[in-house]
């Protein structure tokens, strides 16, 4: 969405807001938000042939590409998101990421 129909969204969903808590009037105890985050990764070949004719992981692009998204949406280093004994391994495949 660009900027202009990300805030007519947004105001919908104030407005929503607004409209079942009548402004505010009936508080919204125990509530939590759930946001749910869908992702693909496109290859260019087949895994097989990836694998195959390569001689590349396929799973460390696609950990890659997660470890990037847990960054942003977390705010936290590669190296704290993934488990101390795994870290090597990340490492040596993605050193970018724990720069």
């Amino acid at each position: 969405m660009r900027g202009d129909e990300q805030k007519a969204e947004k105001d919908k969903a104030m407005d929503l807001l607004d409209a079942l808590t009548k402004s505010g009037a009936i508080p919204v105890e125990n509530a939590s938000l759930h946001i749910v985050m869908a992702a693909t990764h496109g290859f260019d070949k087949t895994v097989v042939e990836t694998v195959v004719q390569d001689n590349v992981s396929p799973i460390e692009k696609v950990e890659r590409s997660t470890l990037i998204l847990a960054q942003t949406i977390h705010d936290l280093p590669s190296g704290e998101l993934i488990e101390p004994s795994q870290l090597g391994r990340a490492a040596a495949a993605s050193p970018r990421l724990f720069e």
